[in-house]
């Protein structure tokens, strides 16, 4: 029942009752009274000779006070009522607003009351849910920027140590001979090109959070694929990996630079975790499922345990295989990965070989309509 369907039946009743009672209550009196006096008139000046009769007072006093009675229990009754059902809910409500004030935002906000009253309890309840995800989710932020200063402090701290080591040899003239300096510099350099990795990293990572807007295009998956491995191609001969290409020609709508991105942290991963002092390879492949398109990326690598596979995509995370490796990162290029593949609408996991070597990485995306083909603002 609405809260102006109540008003509206509780001032019908504190109008109707009393008058119906007191009606009720005055046919009573009068059968009392005709009782005591069985000829009394019914007219004024007949009624009006008996008024100075005791027993006559006694019943009109009688009738005066239960009339009062009366008007009075209607208007507490209906009062009592409108309390229980309208403010005693307006007190809850108001005690919710505090708790949600104090920043308490466990309290849950049960309704109750009316319809309208109902709503309100409903949109505070929702209010409420909203700020703590939000609440949560700045925490959750704040703890990231944490690990963000914690593993950047860690990670620049064993490059740019190497680099000041070498360049004091360099200073100090440790390298005796031409070649010796080569080694050096060549050291200094991929330290350097660690660093920048690091950096742009980094980078990515915070336009990403910045909610960039994304170039969305039609594009064949596998033309892409093929030309991501054209261009690793240098780099997976000198890291001794046969890398091959198969499936379909399947088209979906994506940003090119961004996947890019995932595309080479993939590949940068299989020569950064491939076996060592052995020969590696990288089989992509291409294939449907429904109306979904999954890229298969699969290497012959140092593999990875089950438990490590659930964390790979969190930010930060580093397997501790690559933590004894010594391999150079900062646990942000698969959390970026996984991040733009879901905001394409797409998915992201990983599988190993239990305790064999080899890990395959999937990637799928929504196959396009290619009715739509053109350029898209996401």
């Amino acid at each position: 029942m609405s809260v102006k369907t109540k008003f509206f039946i509780s001032s019908i009743i504190m109008l109707v009752l009393p008058v119906f009672l007191m009606v009720l209550i005055s046919a009573f009196i009068l059968v009392l009274l005709a009782g005591y006096f069985p000829g009394v008139a019914i007219e004024i000046k007949g009624l009006a000779p008996t008024l100075y009769n005791p027993i006559l007072r006694r019943y009109a006093m009688l009738w005066i006070i239960v009339l009062i009675i009366v008007v009075a229990g209607c208007c507490a009754g209906v009062t009592a009522y409108l309390t229980k059902t309208i403010l005693r809910p307006l007190k809850g409500m108001s005690e919710a607003m505090e708790h949600l004030t104090s920043g308490d935002l466990d309290y849950e906000v049960l309704s109750s009351g009316d319809g309208e009253i109902r709503e309100v309890f409903d949109a505070i309840e929702r209010l409420r849910l909203r700020l703590k995800l939000s609440v949560s989710d700045e925490i959750t932020r704040e703890e990231e920027h944490r690990m963000l200063i914690a593993n950047i402090s860690h990670d620049l701290k064993t490059p740019i140590t190497s680099i000041k080591g070498y360049v004091e040899g360099l200073r100090d003239g440790v390298a005796a001979n031409p070649a010796m300096t080569r080694r050096y510099l060549d050291t200094i350099l991929a330290k350097t090109d660690t660093l920048e990795n690091m950096v742009n990293n980094l980078s990515l990572y915070s336009k990403l959070s910045a909610a960039a807007e994304y170039d969305i295009e039609d594009r064949d998956i596998l033309d892409f694929a093929a030309e991501m491995l054209k261009e690793y191609e240098i780099d997976l001969r000198a890291a001794d990996i046969t890398p091959s290409l198969g499936g379909e020609h399947l088209t979906a709508a994506f940003d090119r630079a961004k996947m890019k991105r995932v595309f080479s942290n993939v590949i940068e991963n299989t020569i950064k975790y491939k076996t060592p002092n052995g020969r590696g390879s990288l089989g992509i492949t291409v294939s449907r499922d429904g109306d979904f398109a999954v890229i298969a990326f699969s290497d012959s690598g140092i593999g990875i345990s089950e438990d490590e596979e659930k964390r790979v995509f969190e930010t930060f995370y580093r397997a501790d295989k690559a933590r004894n490796m010594n391999v150079s990162g900062n646990g942000l290029g698969l959390s970026i990965c996984d991040r733009i593949v879901r905001e394409h609408g797409g998915r992201m996991w990983l599988r190993g070989n239990g305790d064999q070597p080899g890990v395959t990485v999937y990637i799928r995306l929504k196959i396009s309509d290619k009715s739509s083909l053109g350029e898209r603002k996401k």
